[in-house]
């Protein structure tokens, strides 16, 4: 998992998850039908970072936790090794995305809490009183073991601890760390080659333009969705918690409406030199033809003007949502961007 870019530094991503390691905590009683506590932490010198210490319990096919400090910080869960569970302030975790879409109550998420009887069993107990399918909680849980990857690269963390298991949604197909270090890569690439710092647009303020005015009734759902909610005071991660969506998701979507020029960043704040991708407006008095372009001047020799370049993902058709694994939105591939 490669790191964002920090806060003052280049957009360029920097090895993830740097920092000083922190005394395992001592474990605890472990409860019945509880996932067996963790042991000591493996003995000899201490992983660089957070990635190569998730490398190192997969090996030792670790059940526990890694908690993350720092903003925001979060919780890594692993069972026999695998990433099964990632929850972050930075991102919706599977309980807020299921709340905030609606998609379960409050009343029935405390009933599902009431009828576990494990650390691993909430997930069980969601599907078995008819909350959500099966197949879409494990789809949900997926996507935000890459989102709550992406999520807490986008700064650098103060420390970690190893711990005990604790209850929440696992994925019934947990991660490899490897696999999730290197889809994170790609993701903080694909937002730093088409706006800039991961972490810089995390936090920027954002708000509708006069063009998404214009444009109205002619969105995508999804963008007449992220349109109502900015308000000049809101940021990507806080419409991400508004609407329950992922913040990388969020990302890919105010990027393409950012192109199209559907959003106004607070104090037109946009990173120096990146170069526009914007599809071209012809001035005042120009004549567009088919390539929206002027004639030449008179007298000039015919010239061939190429045709506007696609503004999506590779291999993506314009107006589809892009995926990526973990079923989040985004390109598959941005390094061959």
């Amino acid at each position: 998992m490669n790191d964002g870019s920090d806060p003052q530094g280049p957009s360029q991503p920097v090895p993830l998850w740097t920092g000083p390691s922190r005394t395992p905590a001592a474990p605890r009683a472990q409860a019945p039908g509880e996932l067996p506590a963790p042991a000591p932490a493996p003995a000899g010198s201490a992983p660089r970072n957070v990635t190569a210490l998730l490398v190192r319990l997969h090996q030792e096919g670790y059940s526990g936790t890694v908690s993350v400090s720092g903003a925001p910080g979060g919780t890594i869960h692993l069972r026999n090794g695998l990433i099964s569970a990632i929850e972050t302030p930075g991102t919706p975790s599977v309980e807020s995305a299921l709340l905030k879409s609606g998609r379960i109550g409050d009343e029935g998420w405390a009933s599902a809490l009431a009828a576990t009887q494990d650390v691993a069993g909430l997930g069980a107990a969601l599907v078995g009183q008819g909350l959500v399918g099966e197949t879409e909680l494990e789809v949900l849980c997926t996507a935000t073991i890459y989102e709550g990857a992406f999520a807490m690269a986008l700064t650098r963390p103060d420390g970690w601890e190893v711990g005990a298991p604790a209850q929440t949604v696992l994925a019934g197909h947990p991660a490899q760390p490897q696999s999730v270090a290197e889809e994170t890569a790609r993701r903080l690439a694909f937002v730093t080659a088409r706006w800039g710092s991961p972490g810089e647009l995390a936090r920027t303020r954002l708000r509708p333009s006069v063009t998404a005015e214009r444009a109205a009734g002619r969105l995508a759902p999804r963008h007449t969705a992220l349109l109502a909610l900015a308000n000049g005071r809101r940021t990507p991660r806080d419409l991400a918690f508004f609407l329950g969506r992922g913040l990388f998701a969020v990302m890919v979507d105010l990027i393409r409406m950012d192109e199209l020029k559907l959003v106004q960043w607070e104090g037109d704040r946009r990173p120096a030199g990146r170069p526009s991708t914007a599809p071209r407006v012809p001035g005042a008095g120009a004549t567009t033809g088919g390539s929206g372009a002027a004639p030449p001047p008179a007298g000039s020799l015919p010239r061939r003007v190429p045709g506007p370049r696609p503004q999506w993902a590779p291999g993506v058709k314009p107006g589809a949502a892009p995926t990526s694994p973990g079923g989040a939105t985004g390109p598959e591939h941005p390094r061959h961007r």
